[in-house]
């Protein structure tokens, strides 16, 4: 197999799909798929009819993401391809109706891509980040296919305007859909990792309501978060809450992020996805630092998995890239460093992540999901 990675800022957005689409299909040779991140600075048909242009009759799966990491920076604004040649087997579908209705989008999505018969393989999820019950979306889709799948991808979004984003394969665009592909033929490694450790003891969510938590503990929620964070203002846990999010421990010891917004009326606080009720979880702690450092690992893990890997794509929070500021610079250098001086990267910032510690896929916020990619072993 043969993998190209391109990217191209240029303003105008059929001539930026043009320009990473050419360069990248330069790279892997004619391709079987094409995964391709652009952003909201672009009308998102103009940038798929010109990347159709230059891969002709590849199956395509794509987003529209907040950010693109690419030349081992981070770009508002752009076209990233990553284009995937050889001997590989592809199906894509794009389903919509995911407001309506998640599990049973996911169980559609999964029937889709089962259709031909496929047994295994990676499914590449990329879902409508700002819809609600993304974990039903996955419940549905796992409900299907099962543990013989191993899962990967992330939220689309926007530059923080929570307006309208896209999702996109040959068959088209849409809002308010997930795009999907399932990849035969590579060695795919996945890795998670986030950095949050946990602070105090376990709390129990007693009332929460999707993606609001009324009651933590059987107190306001606001009032749980103060008796760990000290007497905060509400106006004051904008910030605070980013280096404090909940953390949900799994079989495996793992933590899975919950990432707060913003206090609300009666002292109950907004989180970007659900929180079940009566979850137990912490409070969880952050320094800047060890998340650099976690993502540095998680890279790392993943490509030495891989004997010969041909390209890294990262899935990595939005919101670690605000938290961090100019210091996420520093986060983008650990990557660089533990992938190696010549190994292709392309990365988009997603609102929630999916991977999975096990078999069972999960939505994940803050987090950074690494997916090194080559041939199969001989």
């Amino acid at each position: 197999m043969k993998a190209g990675i391109a990217f191209s800022d240029h303003s105008d957005a059929a001539r930026a799909g043009r320009e990473a689409a050419s360069r990248a299909v330069a790279l892997s040779g004619p391709p079987r798929l094409a995964i391709v991140f652009t952003t909201d600075a672009y009308p998102p048909q103009a940038v798929l009819e010109a990347v159709r242009r230059e891969t002709g009759d590849s199956k395509l799966v794509g987003f529209c993401c907040g950010g693109i990491l690419a030349d081992d920076a981070w770009h508002p604004q752009g076209v990233g391809i990553c284009t995937l040649g050889g001997d590989l087997r592809v199906r894509t579908t794009l389903q919509r109706g995911l407001d309506r209705d998640p599990y049973e989008t996911g169980c559609r999505t999964a029937d889709a891509l089962l259709a031909n018969g496929v047994a295994n393989g990676t499914v590449i999820v990329l879902p409508d980040g700002f819809e609600a019950n993304l974990s039903e979306l996955l419940r549905g889709l796992y409900t299907r296919c099962g543990a013989d799948f191993q899962y990967v991808g992330g939220g689309a979004g926007d530059n923080l305007k929570f307006f309208k984003t896209h999702q996109f394969t040959e068959q088209g665009c849409a809002s308010r859909a997930v795009a999907a592909a399932v990849i035969q033929g590579l060695n795919l490694v996945t890795r998670i990792g986030h950095g949050w450790v946990p602070m105090g003891e376990p709390l129990v969510m007693t009332r929460t309501q999707g993606k609001i938590v009324h009651e933590i503990d059987g107190m306001p929620a606001f009032a749980a978060y103060q008796q760990h964070l000290g007497p905060i203002s509400r106006e004051e846990f904008r910030t605070r809450g980013m280096l404090h999010p909940l953390g949900f421990p799994d079989v495996f010891g793992r933590y899975t992020i919950r990432d707060p917004l913003a206090v609300e009326d009666g002292d109950s606080i907004r989180f970007v996805n659900e929180v079940p009720s009566q979850a137990v979880g912490n409070i969880m702690d952050g320094h800047i630092d060890q998340l650099i450092e976690t993502a540095g690992k998680t890279v790392r893990e993943a490509v030495s998995a891989v004997p010969d890997a041909a390209f890294l794509l990262l899935f990595d929070c939005i919101s670690r890239a605000t938290l961090m500021g100019d210091r996420f610079r520093e986060e983008l250098r650990a990557i660089r460093k533990a992938a190696g001086p010549r190994l292709p990267i392309l990365g988009a910032l997603t609102f929630g992540e999916i991977g999975a510690a096990g078999d069972v896929p999960q939505l994940h916020n803050k987090t950074t999901v690494a997916v090194a990619g080559g041939p199969l072993p001989a």
